[in-house]
Order: C-alpha cells, then structure tokens, then sequence
C-alpha cells in the first residue's frame, strides 16, 4: 500500500515538472475573467459566443490544437486565423479576418494557426 502511495505521488510530480496541462487549464487565457478584449483571438463552445471559453493573446503562426471543438470565434487580434478540420492544421482551412466573429453551427474546427 505505501508502495502505491509512493508511486502516485512521483507521478504526479513528474506530471507537474514535465509541464503537462490539462485542457482545462488553458481557458480564459486573459487576465479580464474571460471578456474578450481588442488584441486577442477568443473562441467559444458555443454558437452565441457563450460556455467554455479559451483566449489566445497572441495566436501563433505554428498548429495550435484547440482543447475543445469551438462553435464561435470572435478574432480581435490583429492577425488572420486559419481554421482546420483536423487536429495537425492540414487540409483545407476556413479564414477568419482579423477584427472579425463568427459562428460554426455545422463545422467541427480542432486547430488553428494565424496568418
């Protein structure tokens, strides 16, 4: 039993010295409890910009996976967002202008790159 104990325990801290963050981690990036601000690039669960949310003040130009499939975008960075289908930013992408919203009732985007 205390072997067990032992070993949890070095687990969870290799977790925590590796970096390991769960998904739910990375939701309401800014500092502003979730507002979407001008310069930042906010996605959302649902179609009314409402439910779980993730903010990215500055969206990079490599593939980021998004920790959930986002029914809205609401792009106020400065940069164009590229959407994509599939996890690894390949395939055919969906632009979203900077300065620019708008909703996904019937597609399922799981990464993104900007511009």
């Amino acid at each position: 039993m205390k072997l067990r104990l032992v070993l949890g325990a070095t687990a969870a801290a290799a977790v925590v010295a590796v970096g390991i963050t769960p998904a739910s981690a990375y939701q309401d990036q800014t500092a502003d409890s979730g507002a979407c601000v001008q310069g930042v690039a906010c996605f959302y669960e649902t179609t009314s910009f409402s439910g779980r949310s993730v903010h990215y003040a500055s969206p990079s130009k490599s593939c980021t996976v998004l920790p959930f499939v986002p029914g809205s975008l609401f792009n106020w960075s400065t940069k164009d967002i590229y959407l994509y289908r599939t996890a690894n930013c390949t395939g055919p992408a969906n632009l979203e202008p900077a300065n620019n919203f708008h909703s996904y009732p019937s597609t399922k985007f799981l990464s993104f790159r900007a511009g």
